[in-house]
């Protein structure tokens, strides 16, 4: 398996403190022994922010972040900053970390994914991930043992598993009833959904937007439903989906998994 830089990054620290499990991994600590001020503000400019140079650095972590899961990987996030860039700089780097750099997936730009993709292996260590998910069925129950085991978001456990995980499955956010981001992993038989794509009320994802309840167990939907301008996908094939709802950013989180 090929591994990233920021992955290879996120490794050395596991290997270089002997961090045995996800309990034993305390960001704060980490930050501390590498030479970083952790530091939580009352701000809404940001999620997070940080400031260093080759040597050491500040991380400020907005304190009105809610979930503490969500919270904590934006610690990694920025964790992941100094840790890919610090020996690129030759002064000071102010980096402030915006919801949509820390929370959605394929943002565009390189320093934020990397970031990210550093925080997900550091969080969520390939061997401890698939030790935990091996042999188990997915559905969102899954996911929600995965963000409690290793006190990521729901969000960060789902991404995880669609992209290491050798189920086919497809996550997908919606804002406003339409798709703010997804990701489809590579065993996933449909592959194009567009961002800006409006939600069609065949999905019980439609109805949150509708002030409707929305429906939290499994359901068969056409796959027409999700990926009615994927060319490949035909009129009679029906997938799984889940969905949670996330009030806090009046949106809805999609499973979508082959039956």
């Amino acid at each position: 398996m090929i591994i990233s830089e920021p992955e290879k990054k996120a490794v050395e620290l596991i290997e270089k403190y002997c961090i045995e499990s996800p309990a034993r991994l305390n960001l704060e600590e980490i930050a501390n022994a590498e030479y970083l001020i952790v530091e939580e503000t009352d701000t809404d400019n940001y999620q997070g922010k940080i400031n260093f140079n080759e040597e050491y650095g500040l991380i400020s972590i907005n304190k009105n972040i809610a979930e503490p899961g969500a919270k904590r990987f934006t610690l990694a996030h920025e964790l992941g900053h100094y840790c890919n860039e610090k020996l690129k700089i030759k002064n000071y780097k102010l980096m402030q970390c915006k919801l949509t750099d820390i929370y959605s997936y394929n943002v565009g730009q390189v320093r934020e994914s990397d970031a990210n993709i550093f925080a997900a292996e550091l969080l969520m260590y390939k061997p401890w991930f698939g030790k935990f998910v091996k042999e188990r069925k997915i559905n969102m129950d899954v996911l929600k043992e995965l963000a409690e085991y290793f006190n990521v978001s729901l969000t960060a456990a789902a991404i995880r598993y669609a992209k290491i995980g050798k189920y086919p499955v497809a996550v997908i956010l919606s804002t406003n009833g339409v798709v703010k981001w997804s990701y489809i992993n590579e065993y996933f038989p449909f592959r194009w959904i567009p961002n800006g794509y409006k939600l069609r009320e065949e999905s019980s994802a439609y109805d949150y937007f509708q002030g409707k309840e929305v429906q939290t167990c499994d359901d068969l939907v056409p796959a027409h439903t999700w990926f009615s301008e994927d060319f490949n996908c035909p009129k009679d094939v029906y997938l799984r989906e889940q969905n949670v709802v996330m009030n806090n950013y009046h949106s809805v989180l999609t499973l979508l998994w082959t039956k």
